[in-house]
C-alpha cells in the first residue's frame, strides 16, 4: 500500500513539474508537503492496523482465559470432597470389618463395641472438618437450630424447652446445615 501511494504521489510531482515547468518553487514544495503528508499517513495507518491486531489477540487472550477459569473451577468443584472421602475411607473399611466380624462370630456385644467404635471415630472425623452437633435436650427452643415436630404440654419443663430430640442437628463452621427435629414443652 505504501508503495502505491508513493508512485502516486512521485506521479504527481511529475506531472505538476511537466505542466508548471520545474521553476515553480511554490508549486515544488506543495508536492513535497503532500509526499510527507501521505507518507505520515501511510506511518499512522500502519500503527493503527499494529494496535488493531494487538486488541484482537488481547480478546482472544481473555476468552481463552475465561474458557480455562471455567475448566478449573469445574475441576475443583468436582473433586472438592476428595480429602473428606479419603478420611471416610477407613471408617467403611472398619464397619465392614465389623461386619464380616459379626457375620463369623455372631457375637452381638463385639459388634456394639465395634459399631460405637466406629460411630466415635466418624464424630471425630465429622468435628475435624467443622461439623457439630447441635445441642438440643433441655435447652430453650431456638428456631434458628431447631425444628418443632411435636409440641407436648409438661408440668416439669418450662415453657418453649426441648424435651425430646428426634433427630440430631448439625452445623458446619457455625452455619446450621440441618437443624434437629425436637419435641417441644408447651
Amino acid at each position: 500500500m505504501e508503495s502505491k501511494d508513493m508512485e502516486n504521489q512521485e506521479q504527481v510531482k511529475a506531472e505538476i513539474n511537466e505542466q508548471e515547468g520545474s521553476t515553480i518553487p511554490g508549486k515544488a514544495k506543495e508536492a513535497d508537503e503532500i509526499t510527507a503528508l501521505s507518507q505520515e499517513l501511510a506511518r499512522q495507518q500502519e500503527e493503527s492496523k499494529k494496535y488493531y491486531d494487538l486488541y484482537l489477540r488481547s480478546l482472544a487472550e481473555m476468552d481463552n482465559f475465561k474458557k480455562r477459569s471455567a475448566r478449573d473451577k469445574e475441576e475443583y468443584s468436582k473433586y472438592a470432597a476428595l480429602p473428606l472421602i479419603k478420611k471416610l475411607l477407613p471408617v467403611i473399611d472398619d464397619l465392614e470389618r465389623a461386619l464380616t466380624q459379626f457375620n463369623s462370630s455372631q457375637d452381638l456385644e463385639a459388634l456394639s463395641k465395634g459399631v460405637e467404635m466406629i460411630s466415635r471415630n466418624l464424630q471425630e472425623l465429622m468435628k475435624s472438618e467443622g461439623v457439630e452437633r447441635v445441642e438440643a435436650m433441655g435447652k430453650p427452643f431456638d428456631p434458628e437450630y431447631h425444628q418443632p415436630l411435636l409440641v407436648e404440654e409438661s408440668g416439669e419443663h418450662p415453657e418453649n424447652t426441648i424435651i425430646e430430640e428426634l433427630q440430631t442437628g448439625y452445623t458446619l463452621h457455625g452455619r446450621v446445615i440441618r437443624p434437629s427435629l425436637v419435641k417441644v414443652s408447651k
